[in-house]
């Protein structure tokens, strides 16, 4: 699985950051065509995306387009316009329940051209979050969740804070139900892009929970995303050590090793090997742009 730490959103209608963001860094490109476009410019915010795409030249293994939620007047002319280029994903907002999801997929599957095209959502509501059980099993297409913390909050009446405190339940019943279906699961934006430091640690905060990455809003967001997201030295020390120890000891007929004192079982030896492959992939992807 490609290593999907970072995830920026981009204004389809702002074309001077469209260019800006081919050559970025990110591990995924979302063309926006949702909240940042006001309603009497979505069908010129399309004609754009389609160009853009056309073009091609994006540099993130990932390129997908944020469409407009299934209820929007917009939302079909988005996904016919898009599925017969081919779009690598779209994006949906708001997703609530599993036929919002059946909604893209059967627009989806009447373009031949769409056949790989990948649906990631965006859970937003506290009804979606109720009803993610049935939102994941509801398609093979489904690839990704990305948590709208901010409509989160309004929804659940809360209160924003540093700690998350409101948005736990809701965070980690999104990060359980992407394991639970094989799906990535991405941490919601940080608004206050001009504060380095707390964006920082609300990466962290996330990484802890369980999160694979972090949506972003600002190309100044991307590095340290892809630093807190990836296996840190100390890490990818640790978890040959483990893969080594785990190796060993299984070879002598044992069923654990110890490394610093700590037991080492074929689980952990798995979560290792799993933490060195995404390490191998973001070093190769390193070298390969020569950064």
């Amino acid at each position: 699985m490609t290593p999907m730490r970072s995830l920026l959103f981009v204004p389809a209608l702002n074309e001077r950051a469209v260019e800006k963001s081919k050559n970025l860094q990110c591990d995924a490109v979302i063309l926006d065509l949702e909240d940042s476009i006001p309603p009497d410019r979505k069908e010129q915010a399309r004609k754009v995306v389609v160009d853009i795409l056309q073009a091609g030249g994006f540099d993130a293994p990932l390129t997908m387009v944020r469409v407009n939620d299934v209820l929007s007047p917009y939302f079909k002319a988005d996904i016919t316009s898009l599925s017969s280029l081919g779009v690598q994903a779209v994006l949906v907002p708001k997703v609530n329940c599993a036929s919002d999801v059946l909604a893209v997929e059967q627009l989806l599957d009447a373009e031949p051209a769409a056949k790989d095209t990948k649906i990631w959502i965006m859970i937003e509501t506290a009804m979606g979050v109720m009803n993610l059980r049935e939102i994941c099993a509801a398609s093979s297409r489904l690839s990704g969740i990305v948590v709208g913390p901010n409509d989160l909050v309004k929804d659940l009446r809360a209160t924003e804070t540093a700690g998350l405190e409101a948005l736990l339940t809701s965070y980690g019943l999104c990060i359980i139900a992407a394991r639970a279906y094989g799906l990535i699961c991405i941490d919601g934006i940080y608004k206050q892009f001009t504060d380095a430091q707390g964006f920082v640690e609300n990466c962290a905060k996330g990484k802890v929970l369980g999160f694979d990455g972090k949506s972003l809003i600002h190309p100044s967001q991307i590095a340290p995303a892809n630093t807190q997201y990836a296996p840190s030295v100390d890490a990818i020390d640790l978890a040959k050590r483990q893969v080594q120890a785990y190796d060993l000891a299984k070879s002598q007929g044992k069923g654990v090793a110890v490394v610093d004192g700590e037991l080492v079982e074929g689980l952990h030896a798995d979560s290792a090997r799993k933490l060195l492959e995404m390490a191998q992939m973001i070093a190769k992807r390193a070298k390969r742009e020569g950064t």
